[in-house]
C-alpha cells in the first residue's frame, strides 16, 4: 500500500465517510459562529474583559457538566445523546441569528446563549470523538480517523473564519450564525442513520443500570493513576489556560491594536492557524505506527508556547500569519496525538470518561484562560499575557516530558 494511500485508510469504511463530510460541514459552521461572536462582542463591548466573561461563560458551563456526560456516555445510548444535541445547537444558533438579525441581541443575550450551548457542548465533544471509536477496531485506522478527522476540523478552521469575516464585513455577523444552524442538520441526521458493526447491545444501556456515581469516581481513578493519561491531562490544562486561550480571547485585540485591522484580519490570523493545522494533521494521517506518539504532544505545545511569544512582537499581518500557520499546526500535533494517544491507550469501557477529562483539561480550562487573559491583557498589555502564557507552555511541556520519558504505551487494551 503507498503512502498515499495509507494517508486515507480510514475512507474505506463507508460509514466513516459519511461522518467524516457531515461533522466537517458543521465544523464550518462552528468556525463561522466562533468568528461572528467573538466580533459581534467586541463590537458591542469594545471590551477585552467581555470576550473574556463570554469564553468563559460558554466553556465553563461545558466544563461542570463534563465528568457527568462521559459517564452517561460510557453508559449507554451514544448515539441518541448525540443527535439530540445537534439539534439543541441548531436552535441555539438559530435564535442568535434572528436576535441579531432583528437587532435585539445584546451582550447578556449573547451570555445566556452562549451558557445554553456550553451545556450542549459538554456532550458533543466527547460524544464526537468517542463515537469514532465505534466505527474501528483497528488501532491504526482509528489513527487515522482521528488525524483525518482534525484535517476536515482544521480545513474548516482556515476556510471558515476567513469566509465569516467577509460576511461579517459585508451582511453582519447574523448570517454567520443562520449558517452555522443549519450545519448542525446534516450531521444530526447522519448520526441517526449510520449502521456501526461495533455498537453491541451492553452499548445501549447495559452501563445504565450502573451507579452513576461509581461510573464518575471509577473513571477518575483511573484516568489519575494512569502514567501517560495524568500527565497528558496535566500538560493538556496548563497549555489551554495559559497558551490556547491566547488565540481565543486576544486574536481580536490582535487584530485590531496590534495589526491594525479590523474583521477581516481577524479572519485571516484563524485562518493560518487552520492553514498551518491542515498539513499538521495530514502529517499524523500518515504516519504508519503509532510508536513514539507520547512524545509528540509536549513538543507541539513547548514549540506553540514559542510561536506565541514570536507573535507578539508582530506589528504587521504579513510578519503574523507565519506565526499563527505554526501555532495552528502545533495545536493539531499536541491535541490531535493526545486525543490519539489516550483513545488507543484506554479501556474501550472507559473511553467517554477518560475523553470527558481530556475535554475538560483541554476546552474545559480555556474558561478560566480566557477570563484570566481578557484581565491581565487589560491589566498589563496584550504583548506581556502573550510572553507570559508562551512561558508557561514551555515550562508545562518540559515538565510533561520528564514525566514520561521512560513510561511505554500500551496499545493492545
Amino acid at each position: 500500500m503507498s503512502r498515499f494511500s495509507e494517508t486515507f485508510i480510514a475512507f474505506e469504511a463507508p460509514h466513516y465517510r459519511r461522518y467524516f463530510v457531515s461533522n466537517t460541514i458543521s465544523s464550518f459552521g462552528t468556525w463561522m459562529q466562533r468568528l461572528g461572536i467573538s466580533w459581534l462582542v467586541y463590537r458591542l463591548t469594545n471590551s477585552a474583559n467581555w470576550l473574556g466573561i463570554i469564553t468563559f461563560a460558554g466553556w465553563f458551563s461545558s466544563f461542570l457538566l463534563m465528568p457527568y456526560a462521559g459517564a452517561l456516555l460510557d453508559g449507554g445510548r451514544r448515539r441518541q445523546i448525540l443527535v439530540f444535541s445537534q439539534l439543541l445547537g441548531f436552535a441555539q444558533a438559530m435564535v442568535m441569528a434572528v436576535m441579531t438579525f432583528t437587532n435585539t441581541i445584546d451582550v447578556y443575550w449573547i451570555l445566556f446563549l452562549s451558557v445554553l450551548l456550553g451545556m450542549t457542548n459538554a456532550f458533543d465533544m466527547p460524544g464526537r470523538h468517542t463515537f469514532i471509536s465505534d466505527m474501528f477496531n483497528d488501532k491504526r485506522r482509528l489513527a487515522n480517523a482521528i488525524a483525518l478527522n482534525s484535517t476536515g476540523f482544521n480545513m474548516a478552521r482556515m476556510v471558515g473564519p476567513a469566509l465569516a469575516g467577509i460576511i461579517v464585513a459585508s451582511y453582519g455577523e447574523g448570517v454567520c450564525f443562520l449558517l452555522n444552524s443549519l450545519s448542525f442538520l446534516p450531521f444530526a441526521w447522519v448520526l441517526a442513520t449510520i449502521h456501526l458493526e461495533g455498537e453491541s447491545a451492553d452499548r445501549n444501556g447495559k452501563g445504565l443500570n450502573e451507579s452513576f456515581s461509581r461510573r464518575i469516581v471509577e473513571g477518575l481513578r483511573y484516568s489519575f493513576g494512569h502514567p501517560l493519561i495524568f500527565p497528558m491531562l496535566i500538560l493538556l490544562s496548563v497549555s489551554s489556560f495559559m497558551g490556547m486561550s491566547v488565540h481565543m480571547v486576544l486574536f481580536p485585540i490582535i487584530a485590531d491594536r496590534m495589526l491594525g485591522g479590523g474583521a477581516a484580519t481577524l479572519g485571516y490570523l484563524t485562518g493560518a492557524m487552520g492553514f498551518g493545522a491542515i498539513f499538521a494533521a495530514l502529517g499524523l494521517a500518515s504516519r504508519r505506527k503509532l510508536d513514539g506518539i507520547q512524545r509528540l504532544p509536549p513538543a507541539a505545545f513547548g514549540v506553540y508556547g514559542i510561536a506565541t511569544i514570536a507573535l507578539a512582537y508582530c506589528s504587521s499581518l504579513k510578519m503574523a500569519l507565519p506565526f499563527a500557520a505554526l501555532m495552528g499546526a502545533c495545536i493539531v500535533f499536541g491535541w490531535s496525538s493526545s486525543n490519539t494517544l489516550l483513545q488507543t491507550i484506554s479501556d474501550k469501557d472507559k473511553i467517554s470518561r477518560v475523553m470527558s477529562l481530556s475535554m475538560m483539561s483541554f476546552s474545559g480550562m480555556s474558561p478560566a484562560g480566557g477570563l484570566f487573559m481578557g484581565w491581565f491583557s487589560t491589566a498589563t498589555t496584550t504583548q506581556t499575557a502573550m510572553i507570559v502564557g508562551g512561558v508557561f507552555c514551555i515550562i508545562s511541556s518540559l515538565t510533561c516530558i520528564m514525566r514520561i520519558r521512560h513510561v511505554k504505551p500500551d496499545f493492545n487494551r
